[in-house]
């Protein structure tokens, strides 16, 4: 009855909304993401003395990494990334902001702390966050409005 017509219009209004979002890249991030796998893949140039310099830039790195993202997880994949000898080659920080901007909503994207919240609308067209911190608890104690069922 009116509960499955409801539950249909939520549907396509969501699908209407991924269908129709542009993904719009933040080009200046990336930039800083190439800087950053640019540098701590050019130690790799010096044999000794690169994995020397790796030690004072993967904490740079990794905080650098954090402040783009807010996730500790890339910070710490970029830290071992950089310490760690003839990992440098990989370009995490770039291989982050691809996944930022086009896989935001994957479960890659979840597990490194990337992308965004997702905003969606319950059977009774009220607004539910699902977000981490959430995730273990009833539909019913996530929703935002104050109605109770």
């Amino acid at each position: 009855g009116d509960d499955s017509a409801n539950v249909s219009e939520s549907a396509i209004k969501l699908l209407d909304q991924k269908q129709t979002r542009s993904v719009s890249p933040d080009f200046n991030k990336l930039l800083l993401c190439l800087v950053i796998d640019t540098i701590g893949t050019s130690s790799e140039l010096v044999p000794i003395l690169g994995e020397v310099t790796d030690v004072a830039w993967a904490p740079i790195a990794g905080f650098a990494l954090r402040s783009l993202y807010g996730s500790n997880v890339l910070f710490a994949l970029e830290f071992a990334e950089e310490i760690l000898p003839f990992t440098d080659i990989l370009p995490l920080a770039t291989i982050c902001w691809v996944i930022d901007t086009f896989y935001y909503d994957s479960d890659v994207a979840k597990a490194l702390g990337l992308g965004r919240q997702t905003i969606k609308l319950d059977t009774n067209d009220e607004v539910v966050i699902d977000v981490e911190s959430n995730r273990n608890k009833p539909a019913d104690d996530r929703k935002l409005s104050g109605k109770s069922n």
